[in-house]
């Protein structure tokens, strides 16, 4: 005779059945008039989130949180006991809860059971980790809050800052940082001892005035636990202190927190091999940042064409006839040409270049275009003034498209102005 599965019946018989048991859990989640607290990890290795729960006998419950978007209270959170087969904890109204579980993994229904020491656990449905929620008391809310405070100053200092460059400048040491706070990552990018780029990304979870990474961060023989945060401007935000790094800052900017290896170098090619020749497409969004878009824009409009892609040429042709360029290749509409009778072609608007360092260039139009761009020469230097200020360029590793290198020309005046190219010559040559 085959043998039949046990099922664990969960259900102490004093109680009764389930609808009783899911009353008195219930009653014992809103018997708590200061409310319960969890550190909730959706994914093991990922930060925790801080959240606090007032459960009120009308099914709803009051919710305040350390997540981007839920740092307030929320109240008339519907939330039941249910289940078939055990009591389940299930949040009905859209709150952190599922916010959290679109972004990290969590969830927002659990199977609940009761602990000797008066704490409750939570288990997703099918699932075998166990979160443990715990009484709470006003300190433990105010805790909470304080974390809160935490996450709206990353997030408005995110939203109003300006510059493309995240900069972290410490006492002791620069790096980039890319901080996601919907996942709960930072990856930080700095130069090792040998002047090599090294990138590492933490989870973190907020603490107090600050942030907890999860494994110490140990560059140049220097190491981080924690970041506390003081006041902020619009590009800057204070820190107090980090680890033996020392105090600083994180600071948006037009200009990176160090050079970018090679980079100007790259992009010049004075007395290179071959030309560097680079280029965008038509899907215009893509190469153009939002401001430079505008302007690039302004310029396809003056000229009329249906078809406006950028190319760039730096040490073009043969000495003594070397020139730099950016180059628009147009295509007017059908059954419309430019003033020189020509339905498509090129348009040169010339530049003479000079390196500032490792990766900033200084590009100066000189003025001089082929006839078909005499009559947008006005047009094409206002556009030029946001791409090649005076205060000169980086030019940024962004990748690759396929095996092709792509790089940002990003202005050092104003860093909301760039442009993002795909290098197809020098081939086979790269830049992180």
């Amino acid at each position: 005779m085959a043998c039949e599965k046990e099922i664990d019946n969960t259900i102490p018989k004093e109680v009764g059945g389930l609808p009783e048991l899911q009353q008195k859990y219930k009653e014992q989640l809103v018997a708590n008039a200061d409310g319960w607290v969890i550190n909730y990890v959706p994914v093991v290795g990922q930060g925790s989130v801080a959240i606090w729960v007032k459960f009120n006998q009308d099914g709803t419950a009051n919710i305040i949180t350390d997540y981007n978007g839920f740092t307030t209270e929320q109240a008339n959170v519907r939330y039941r006991l249910g289940g078939v087969n055990a009591p389940e904890l299930i949040f009905e109204t859209y709150s952190a809860w599922h916010a959290i579980a679109e972004n990290m993994g969590g969830a927002f229904e659990f199977v609940i059971t009761f602990n000797a020491d008066g704490s409750a656990s939570l288990k997703t449905i099918n699932g075998t980790v166990k979160h443990t929620l715990k009484k709470a008391t006003a300190a433990d809310k105010a805790d909470i809050i304080g974390k809160a405070d935490v996450v709206n100053l990353i997030e408005n200092f995110n939203k109003n800052a300006s510059g493309y460059f995240k900069n972290l400048v410490l006492a002791n040491i620069s790096a980039f940082f890319e901080l996601n706070p919907s996942a709960r990552t930072i990856k930080l990018t700095w130069l090792d001892v040998n002047s090599n780029t090294v990138s590492e990304q933490f989870v973190y979870s907020n603490v107090a005035n600050g942030i907890a990474l999860d494994k110490p961060w140990k560059p140049l023989n220097l190491q981080v636990e924690t970041i506390k945060f003081g006041g902020s401007s619009t590009n800057e935000l204070i820190i107090t202190e980090a680890g033996t790094a020392g105090a600083g800052k994180i600071a948006v900017d037009h200009v990176p927190a160090f050079p970018y290896k090679n980079s100007a170098d790259y992009f010049i090619q004075q007395g290179g091999a071959v030309r560097f020749y680079a280029y965008t497409l038509a899907t215009a969004a893509d190469y153009y940042s939002p401001a430079l878009l505008v302007e690039y824009q302004k310029l396809k409009a003056a000229v009329g064409a249906e078809t406006f892609n950028t190319q760039i040429y730096n040490n073009n042709g043969t000495a003594p006839n070397i020139t730099s360029s950016i180059q628009f290749r147009y295509i007017m509409p059908a059954g419309q040409t430019t003033h020189d009778g020509t339905a498509n072609g090129w348009m040169p608007f010339y530049y003479t270049m000079q390196k500032l360092d490792a990766n900033a260039v200084k590009i100066t139009p000189n003025g001089v275009t082929t006839p078909v761009g005499i009559p947008f020469l006005s047009a094409a230097n206002d556009f030029m003034s946001y791409i090649f200020p005076p205060e000169g360029v980086t030019i940024v590793p962004f990748g690759r498209a396929g095996a092709l290198q792509r790089v940002r020309i990003v202005s050092r005046k104003d860093s909301k102005y760039y442009m993002t190219i795909t290098v197809s010559t020098p081939a086979s040559v790269y830049i992180e």
